[in-house]
């Protein structure tokens, strides 16, 4: 089950009922006290009223009532729901999904209390008609009244299952009126319902940039609790099983019991039934932290050492979700990640971030107002709020946007010589070294005619295709009346790769020269014999492997640092063999051709 929209009412800087699109990847941006952290707030009590508690003050000073209202749209739903062992039903089955066939969730906060209680609705098209649009509200006896008051047959229905007789009965009536109403799910089987559907629910985690200075550190003790969750979410079926024996035992000891005291007063033990109360609380049983070697806890280290703990949290789990197929969905959801952190690290947590968003099972929301960290964002990713006197506006999705980010944050184009006469654009920083020494190489060699810098290309890192830092380039670019061309990784074997075809395949029918390497990266061109590797070594590279961390590890050098530490030693014959492949029967040179086409630009 994912997340896509929430909308807010009289909840603090937001009055009137405002929708919000969610994403995979969603960044929430604008100045300080627009509104960011009220969205990932509003969140925190919806699912958790943990982190982030709901307070009377929550109230939004003009609201025209004492209503909060928090709503959650889903869509990706279960198939089933299962109420009654014998006989699953479904949310559709149900009419509980609204207009559009998701599953809405409304919780609506009185604030006349300190600490307001939730009352949950679920915003449905639900039967309108008398007599059916008020099943999930009733018990079992109840239900086969109402069947034998329509004149429903008890062989049309399983009369020990709520949801077949519902289904009987709404089979009975001829115009079920379906009309969109908020269902109060407070009792019987609406409860029951949604009892259920809290299983289905994503996770979610919230880390804040203004955090208390305790030992319980929330910044540090939430990765872990996820963890617990995360376990304890992978061994559902097993504490199931837990739960039903302990459930049977327990009945059974309790049903001994009232046999017996129907011995000495049957009018009593008539009168008992025996029943939990509450669902037992797995997760609280088992806490998790980290400590240094010499005992000391990481919640007495600074700001930036915790921080980078988070990083790296983030970072595992983009590599474990890559291969896992992980049940419920996890939506991470991040204040300032840039806070207490150097830029090569924002840079890793954004990669992180963008990787896990790419993952079968995983959400990820950020705000930020830090120029470098929304440069690295893709530009759909991107939600601009603004206030517009008492009311908050969220835009996306249009050039006016991109323009209003790019100039409330003050984001700058890299610097481009008046005298450049096309433009490369490239993903980072290495690939400019990338690019410039296989072009020395390769004109040396006599297999192409001019280097890069003889034709007067600007070689710009734009930190990925299709982020707002690459909108402001293309700006740029005509701006100056230039041409520019675009070579990007294809991350080959990842998540990514479909996207990236497509980018390039849409900028190469917009005329433009686009291409993406036929390998994962160019570290996966590296030359063996480039890496002075010992004898009887049986270390190798693939088309798909992550070569950077590979070779990282091999040679005890920084990933960043690999194309300028072993790039840089390629010869023309390396090159030449490692862009080498075939078209049919021909031989073809990758970085050759690639490099005589972008070269055109410039007669």
């Amino acid at each position: 089950m994912k997340l896509e929209s929430i909308k807010l009412k009289n909840f603090r800087g937001y009055g009137s009922e405002i929708p919000i699109s969610i994403s995979n990847l969603t960044a929430f941006i604008g100045k300080n006290d627009a509104g960011k952290s009220t969205v990932l707030e509003a969140l925190e009590i919806f699912f958790n009223n943990s982190l982030v508690k709901c307070e009377k003050d929550d109230l939004n000073i003009n609201a025209d009532n004492n209503l909060i209202e928090i709503t959650c749209i889903f869509k990706e739903l279960p198939q089933q729901i299962i109420l009654d062992s014998a006989f699953p039903t479904s949310l559709a089955d149900e009419y509980l999904l609204n207009s559009d066939g998701n599953l809405e969730i409304k919780k609506v906060y009185t604030a006349t209390a300190a600490n307001p209680k939730e009352k949950i609705y679920i915003v449905c098209n639900h039967p309108t008609t008398d007599l059916v649009d008020d099943l999930l509200t009733l018990k079992r006896t109840e239900l086969r009244e109402r069947a034998n008051q329509l004149g429903v047959g008890i062989e049309n229905y399983n009369a020990n299952v709520n949801s077949s007789i519902r289904q009987a009965i709404r089979a009975k009536v001829d115009e079920l009126s379906l009309s969109s109403i908020d269902l109060l799910v407070d009792k019987e089987d609406s409860k029951r319902i949604f009892d259920s559907i809290k299983n289905y629910l994503p996770l979610y985690a919230l880390f804040q940039s203004d955090r208390p200075s305790k030992d319980d550190d929330k910044e540090v003790t939430d990765p872990m609790k996820i963890a617990v969750q995360q376990a304890l979410s992978e061994l559902s079926d097993e504490i199931g099983h837990i739960k039903n024996e302990v459930r049977a035992k327990a009945i059974e000891t309790a049903n001994r019991t009232l046999t017996k005291l129907r011995e000495m007063s049957p009018d009593l033990a008539d009168e008992l039934i025996p029943e939990f109360k509450t669902e037992p609380n797995f997760a609280s049983q088992f806490k998790l932290s980290i400590k240094s070697e010499d005992d000391i806890s990481i919640n007495k280290r600074g700001s930036g050492v915790r921080r980078l703990i988070l990083l790296n949290f983030f970072r595992a789990e983009a590599e474990r979700r890559r291969t896992a197929d992980d049940g419920n969905n996890i939506i991470f959801a991040f204040e300032e990640p840039e806070t207490s952190q150097h830029p090569d690290h924002q840079r890793m947590l954004i990669e992180a971030f963008m990787e896990l968003s790419n993952t079968s099972n995983s959400q990820v929301m950020l705000t930020t107002h830090t120029p470098t960290l929304a440069g690295l964002l893709p530009l759909e990713s991107l939600r601009f709020i603004e206030r517009e006197g008492q009311n908050r506006i969220i835009q996306m999705g249009s050039n006016e946007v991109f323009s209003k980010v790019a100039d409330t944050l003050g984001l700058l184009p890299d610097p481009i010589s008046k005298y450049a006469q096309a433009m490369l654009l490239v993903e980072g920083k290495g690939d400019i070294t990338f690019v410039e020494h296989t072009a020395e190489k390769l004109k040396e060699a006599g297999y192409i005619e001019h280097t890069f810098q003889d034709k007067r290309f600007a070689l710009v890192p734009i930190g990925g295709c299709g982020n707002l830092k690459h909108w402001k380039t293309l700006q740029l670019a005509k701006q100056f009346d230039i041409p520019y061309c675009v070579l990007l990784d294809s991350d080959k074997g990842t998540n990514e790769e479909q996207q990236n075809i497509d980018k390039v395949a849409d900028m190469q029918a917009d005329g433009i020269k686009a291409y993406i390497t036929r390998k994962r990266e160019p570290e996966n061109y590296i030359h063996l014999d480039c890496l002075s590797l010992p004898e009887g070594s049986q270390f190798t590279l693939t088309d798909t492997c992550d070569a950077k961390e590979l070779i990282g590890r091999e040679k005890g050098t920084r990933k960043s640092n690999i194309i300028e530490d072993y790039w840089v030693l390629m010869s023309a014959r390396n090159i030449r063999e490692m862009e080498s492949y075939f078209d049919g029967d021909t031989e073809r040179f990758e970085f050759t051709d690639m490099f005589s086409d972008f070269l055109s630009l410039v007669k």
